[in-house]
């Protein structure tokens, strides 16, 4: 499975060294860690046998540097207190989610950890197809990071866990951000939605997207259909 952990604002170097440990364990190497508290996070002692990851690990500036390449991006979350608008899905149930969207190895899967302090925010959820969530005591229902990613990247490499062999090429996270700016500029040149702010719209619109499994043959059809009704809205002849 072509899958990437990304780690969002982790406190603690610790946790990052026990987690690419955790990742080494089940045979992933791709681990994005999202602006780390520095300077020290690299200099981990936790990581026995897995130091080579945690130096390679790439360092993002922001989510979107982030998950751009990635064609799906899961965040994970108790959903405790939070109102979760797109799926939400049980971890033992992940890999059927996954065959069901015909995810497959040229497609590249971000999986989101936020802090360990407050977890992903908002900001970070709204960036997501779907939401992952590992049932756990309600007594205790928040795990350690590193043993959070150690059990998702477990169920993820189960043979039950593959997912379809379908060649189909998907969007990735920096095409949807491109298809927003572009339907946000026709929005803007038909003076739609012109009471709502920019970021209501752009919420909208990525509401609405992340909804659909978008194809790269979908992005560049309506690219195409929005570069035509935006020509066709100028002045003059046509």
């Amino acid at each position: 499975m072509n899958l990437r952990i990304v780690l969002v604002r982790p406190r603690n170097p610790l946790n990052i060294g026990s987690v690419a440990r955790a990742m080494a364990n089940f045979g992933f190497d791709d681990f994005v860690v999202v602006s780390p508290y520095d300077p020290v996070w690299r200099e981990t002692v936790s990581a026995v046998g897995a130091e080579s990851l945690v130096l390679k690990a790439g360092c993002a500036k922001s989510l979107d540097e982030a998950v751009g390449d990635c064609q799906l991006v899961l965040g994970t979350t108790t959903g405790k207190g939070r109102s979760l608008e797109r799926p939400v899905v049980k971890l033992h149930e992940l890999g059927a989610f996954l065959k069901k969207r015909g995810v497959n190895d040229r497609q590249k899967i971000a999986l989101l950890f936020g802090s360990e302090k407050t977890g992903l925010g908002n900001a970070h959820l709204e960036k997501c197809n779907a939401y992952v969530t590992i049932p756990t005591s309600s007594a205790t229902p928040s795990m350690n990071l590193s043993h959070a990613v150690a059990v998702c990247c477990y169920e993820l490499s189960k043979k039950e866990s593959q997912t379809s062999v379908e060649k189909t090429l998907m969007a990735t996270a920096d095409d949807r951000e491109r298809l927003i700016k572009h339907i946000l500029q026709l929005f803007e040149a038909a003076e739609y939605l012109k009471l709502d702010s920019e970021t209501l719209k752009i919420t909208k619109i990525r509401n609405s997207l992340l909804q659909w499994n978008l194809r790269m043959s979908d992005v560049r059809l309506v690219h195409g259909i929005l570069r035509y009704m935006t020509q066709r809205m100028k002045p003059g002849p046509r």
